[in-house]
């Protein structure tokens, strides 16, 4: 990712600015303390990960009474002091009761980075901080490697006191082993197949 804005698209943005742009043109950015970020196209393997887990995840049973579990999709951390949303590469949340609403951070039960090398600092420091204090529950980063494996799974639970994650979890036997919200196994070579 960049900071620099492509195109015609300003340095900083509003909520209401974002809303208005073309759909083809939001899809490529993501909004943060206001500052227009323009996202990287990832590697196919990478969408693969993203798609096959939430497939997987969907499958599961919850703990929760309804929930949707997506990829990609644009989640508002804050409007104040300044909008801030990503677009995490898998979100799970309790479903909203309207149809074609997107979910907010307080919506938001579980946010997913699927994370290579060359994205891992922003994974683990910026979103990382940037999800707890939105309080979204939990944060798992999915480490690929060069050759697009999994290396391991990081589990990080929200510290609501210190809004902060604390690292839970070290999944790298070949299995994701979902203890909260979504309850079940994934196994490491059904998401890289």
């Amino acid at each position: 990712m960049t900071n620099e804005p492509f195109g015609h698209l300003p340095h900083e943005m509003t909520e209401e600015q974002y809303r208005q742009l073309p759909e083809a043109t939001a899809r490529e950015i993501e909004v943060v303390h206001g500052h227009v970020i323009v996202c990287e196209s990832p590697v196919p393997e990478h969408n693969r990960v993203a798609r096959r887990l939430a497939g997987a995840m969907e499958q599961l049973p919850s703990t929760e009474p309804c929930i949707r579990v997506e990829t990609d999709i644009d989640v508002v951390l804050w409007r104040v002091p300044k909008f801030t949303f990503r677009r995490p590469d898998v979100t799970v949340y309790r479903c909203l009761p309207e149809r074609g609403a997107k979910p907010e951070a307080g919506d938001a039960l579980i946010v997913i980075e699927v994370s290579s090398p060359s994205t891992a600092a922003e994974d683990l420091l910026d979103k990382k901080v940037q999800y707890a204090r939105a309080g979204i529950p939990l944060y798992l980063v999915v480490a690929l490697d060069t050759k697009y494996d999994i290396e391991e799974v990081r589990e990080f639970r929200l510290d609501a006191h210190a809004a902060e994650y604390r690292l839970h979890r070290l999944h790298r036997d070949g299995f994701v082993r979902l203890e909260h919200v979504v309850l079940g196994d994934i196994s490491f070579a059904d998401l890289v197949r």
